[in-house]
């Protein structure tokens, strides 16, 4: 039996709508225009609207939500015909290993914390989806292995290895952005430090 429309509604606004500001800072590092993510923001909503009766645990909405996302995300990469940018894998990993050496989780977060927020999500585009969102929800949201694998609808297993290799990949590609700095800009970063 499908709830009635208020409790649908008061269900809605207790389990989806205080995750909005998450589900945009989300999906915002995925498109180009603040605008386009608010879009799609806005349909997963529909959808979550659409789809609220069936979610049975409260505590998987934020899952939930992010699955709903993601799904939307990829449709409308489809529907644009859209196709995200290559990355050389052995690019990035190569910068990777030159300059950090090895794949230690450790030496990984350790480059986290010494970076900003910003130049992690700018470097993050530049690593192919489906290694990035692994470790965005893992890394930067705060998922862990078993929800992603439930959000991105793939094995435990190939979770713990797109997060693994995209680390290494999301190293490469800081490397890479910190060599096409300006000198200038370098030395003044490193004065601060």
């Amino acid at each position: 039996m499908t709830p009635a429309r208020p409790e649908l509604h008061a269900r809605f606004e207790t389990l989806v709508l205080p995750h909005l500001g998450e589900l945009l800072a989300f999906a915002r590092r995925r498109t180009h225009a603040p605008e386009d993510a608010e879009d799609l923001v806005q349909e997963a909503c529909v959808r979550a609207w659409q789809g609220i009766g069936e979610l049975r645990e409260a505590s998987s909405a934020r899952p939930w939500l992010y699955r709903i996302l993601r799904s939307v995300l990829g449709d409308a990469h489809e529907k644009a015909g859209r196709r995200q940018r290559l990355v050389s894998f052995t690019r990035l990993e190569a910068a990777h290993e030159s300059l950090l050496g090895g794949d230690a989780d450790a030496l990984f977060e350790e480059v986290l914390r010494r970076l900003d927020a910003e130049a992690i999500h700018a470097a993050l585009r530049e690593v192919p989806e489906d290694f990035a969102t692994p470790v965005e929800l893992h890394d930067l949201v705060g998922f862990k292995y078993h929800e992603i694998a439930d959000i991105l609808g793939i094995p435990l297993g190939t979770v713990m290895s797109r997060i693994s290799r995209g680390r290494r990949l999301l190293a490469g590609a800081l490397v890479a952005r910190l060599r096409r700095r300006p000198a200038a800009a370098r030395d003044a970063h490193d004065a601060r430090e």
